[in-house]
C-alpha cells in the first residue's frame, strides 16, 4: 500500500511533538534567551515552543537550496539573514526536520558566526541518515513527512511521484486519501471534484 512510505502529520501531532520538545529542552536545563525559526518549516513549531517555554523573543531566517527555477546550489545558502541581534544570547534554533542535515549545518554555522552564547538545535523529526543530529528532536522518522502547513506542496509533489511510478490519473485521489490527505484537500489542490 502506498501510504507506508509517508508519514502524515496533523496539527494535533505538531502540538504533541512540540510539547515533547519543550519537555526535553526544559529537562536539559538549557534556557534560551531567543528562539530562531528556520523558515519555512520551523515557523509553527518555533511559535509553539515560544509559548511552551515562555520565551517571548522569536526571530527567523531562511535557508534555500535553489538559486532559481530548477537551479540547485552546491549547498544550502542563507537567503534571508537572521532578523535579530543574538550577540551573547543563548539561542534555540527550530526547524521541522533534520533530513539530509545539510541545511541545519549551514544554519548552525551561520548562527554561530553571529557571536551568540550557546546555540542548540531542535526539530520535530530526525531522519536516521541525516548528517546532522539536532540537540533535541521529538521523533525519528524514515518516511516522507507531510506536515499540515504544506498540503498543496505535498499533494503536488506526491502526485508527480505517483504518476511517474505508473499510478493511473483516475486513481490519484484514492491514493492521496490513503496517505492521509482529506477529500477537501484533494478537491482543492487537484481540482478533482468526484472524490
Amino acid at each position: 500500500m502506498t501510504n507506508k512510505r509517508y508519514l502524515y502529520i496533523t496539527w494535533m501531532d505538531v502540538q504533541r511533538l512540540s510539547e515533547k520538545l519543550a519537555d526535553q529542552i526544559a529537562e536539559s536545563g538549557f534556557r534560551p534567551d531567543i528562539i530562531v525559526a528556520v523558515s519555512r518549516g520551523g515557523f509553527d513549531p518555533a511559535r509553539i515552543l515560544s509559548d511552551e517555554l515562555n520565551i517571548r523573543s522569536l526571530a527567523s531566517l531562511q535557508v534555500i537550496y535553489y538559486a532559481g527555477v530548477n537551479e540547485k546550489n552546491d549547498k544550502p545558502q542563507v537567503k534571508y539573514p537572521l532578523n535579530a541581534d543574538i550577540a551573547g544570547l543563548n539561542v534555540l534554533v527550530v526547524d521541522d526536520v533534520a533530513d539530509s542535515g545539510s541545511s541545519l549545518k549551514v544554519v548552525k554555522d551561520y548562527v554561530d558566526s553571529l557571536g551568540p552564547g550557546e546555540v542548540r538545535i531542535a526539530t520535530l523529526h530526525h531522519k536516521p541518515w541525516s548528517r546532522f543530529e539536532p540537540d533535541f528532536y521529538a521523533e525519528s522518522a524514515d518516511k516522507w513527512i507531510i506536515y499540515p502547513w504544506e498540503p498543496r506542496e505535498s499533494i503536488e509533489d506526491i502526485r508527480g511521484k505517483l504518476l511517474s511510478e505508473g499510478v493511473p490519473a483516475d486513481e490519484l485521489a484514492v491514493k492521496l486519501i490513503e496517505i492521509g490527505f482529506t477529500r477537501k484537500q484533494v478537491r482543492r489542490f487537484l481540482g478533482i471534484n468526484d472524490v
